[in-house]
């Protein structure tokens, strides 16, 4: 009888585990598609970029515009405007947010739900509704074109972001092992550094990373709140889109160009997003 059952059940468990392995790799395929579609078409010669049909793997690979990009003074420019941009940001919301998310998280004062929703309800606001309010004020101030300006415009829209996250992490994390660091003899900030931070450090590292990533995609504020100086890197790609022609074999390298630095963020620190994510889920 046991026999039987297991020479039954040997065979199910082969195509149960060939069917989910399947679907990962189909899955897997479907995500790596446009990167490896786009990192195929960056290697292209023009004429294999506009065939019909498309030619998956061209018969001669060129790195001429790669060359062609790092030559170009305004791209390389744009790079580094673009990690100016993002790392200010990211540094300066996680700063601001750390002391923000505490405040609500361990703090009882009244008013500080409303508040709250208040900060998270900012969110929901699209960049559009935003975008003249924030010119007009950018011009007014004497900040347009600057990366003042631009970094303090994404910090508007990153800070609850960072609020909302860091405030789950502190939240599962026991009061009492701050009550312990206060009858030790440790302040309210010394309790933040010495105890708060390198508990959630993870979680701050997640949070970064997402705040990091956003303001190097964001494209919308960049195109309206920079000039030709501080163009960041997505509106300068937008720019290969010309009245005559679109310069295709420039936009693909340069968008490949433009995801590596995202890639090796990630990369790096894969464990530790996976890590504070988990922890900011659990309770």
């Amino acid at each position: 009888m046991n026999r039987s059952f297991a020479s039954k059940w040997k065979p199910r468990r082969l195509i149960k585990s060939v069917l989910v392995r399947v679907i990962s790799i189909s899955l897997m395929l479907y995500v790596l598609f446009p990167f490896l579609w786009l990192l195929l078409s960056s290697v292209k010669r023009p004429v294999d970029l506009l065939s019909r049909p498309p030619i998956v793997i061209p018969e001669q690979f060129t790195l001429k515009y790669y060359v062609n990009l790092f030559q170009n003074a305004s791209f390389l420019d744009a790079v580094w405007n673009s990690l100016i941009v993002a790392g200010f940001t990211t540094l300066l919301s996680l700063c601001f947010g750390i002391f923000a998310s505490y405040v609500f998280a361990r703090l009882q004062f009244p008013g500080r739900k409303t508040l709250f929703l208040t900060i998270l309800g900012s969110q929901m606001l699209p960049q559009m509704a935003l975008l003249i309010p924030l010119f007009v004020l950018m011009r007014v101030t004497g900040l347009l074109y600057s990366y003042t300006g631009l970094i303090l415009a994404y910090i508007t829209f990153s800070l609850p972001y960072v609020v909302w996250m860091y405030y789950s992490f502190l939240q599962s994390l026991p009061h009492e092992i701050e009550e312990a660091s206060r009858i030790d003899g440790c302040t309210r900030l010394q309790s933040i550094f010495r105890i708060m931070l390198p508990l959630s450090a993870t979680g701050l590292t997640a949070t970064g990373v997402f705040v990091f990533i956003g303001a190097w995609n964001e494209f919308l504020l960049a195109s309206v709140l920079t000039d030709s100086g501080t163009r960041t890197l997505p509106s300068r790609i937008s720019e290969f889109i010309g009245q005559d022609r679109i310069a295709y074999e420039l936009m693909f390298p340069a968008g490949v160009i433009s995801c590596i630095p995202v890639l090796l963020l990630v990369l790096y620190f894969q464990r530790y997003i996976v890590q504070g994510l988990t922890e900011g889920g659990v309770k």
